[in-house]
């Protein structure tokens, strides 16, 4: 039983047929509602008319909540969302429609290849904390109103923010997707990676980094990898 303390069963029942000892079967259904801390259970028998109407008036309710009201967003924020469940190919099969997972795959992560990395995590049952930032110590610092561009630099604390950071017993693991498309990855960007890693490593980290063409073609082999070092 879930939040709602109502169960329903099929049952069957007996009529008698007029004066004959015959007695014909029908189907009838079983509402039972238990309220918590009571020795009693509140129980009613409809047919199926009664369940058909009921089964109606809850899709309309919820037909008629918005995806801004679901997910707690803006109204901006849900036409977003609506535009990517009518176009985006990553969210046409996707299980997390219209759940938190949702909202931090769409405002939270940096380009569709941290999506597509993310829904593969997420189905791996691995847990995980996306857009993780890191200082020059190796301890968690907080972005907020920091940005590259600011004319202060007060983003020089910021050693890196992780794609994908897992941490499981003594392996912190950080993930990164390399996408030169999305991450505008020059020469410059791929020696701060690099130094950015030996860093990590003397911190105790291990990191793994993927290919915009690694992620494309097999999600399920970098999930594979990953499994490796914290199983």
């Amino acid at each position: 039983m879930g939040i709602i303390p109502v169960n329903i069963k099929k049952i069957k029942m007996n009529d008698s047929l007029g004066l004959s000892s015959e007695k014909e079967e029908f189907t009838r259904y079983l509402f039972q509602l238990h309220e918590k801390g009571q020795q009693w259970d509140k129980t009613i028998i409809c047919g199926r008319d009664d369940l058909l109407k009921l089964r109606n008036e809850i899709d309309t309710i919820l037909e008629s909540t918005s995806t801004a009201e679901v997910l707690r967003i803006t109204e901006d924020q849900a036409r977003v969302v609506d535009e990517h469940y009518k176009d985006d190919s990553l969210c046409s099969t996707c299980a997390y429609k219209l759940t938190p997972s949702c909202k931090q795959c769409l405002f939270v992560l940096q380009s569709p290849l941290e999506r597509q990395l993310y829904l593969e995590l997420l189905k791996s049952y691995i847990s995980f904390q996306p857009q993780y930032p890191l200082n020059w110590y190796g301890k968690s610092i907080s972005v907020a109103g920091k940005t590259y561009r600011d004319k202060h630099n007060n983003f020089k604390e910021v050693m890196t923010i992780v794609d994908f950071y897992i941490e499981k017993r003594d392996t912190k693991l950080c993930v990164y997707t390399d996408g030169h498309t999305y991450h505008e990855r020059t020469e410059d960007q791929a020696l701060r990676d690099r130094n950015i890693d030996r860093k990590l490593q003397e911190l105790g980290f291990k990191v793994l980094r993927y290919t915009g063409k690694e992620v494309r073609d097999d999600t399920t082999k970098i999930v594979s990898d990953i499994k490796k070092w914290i199983e």
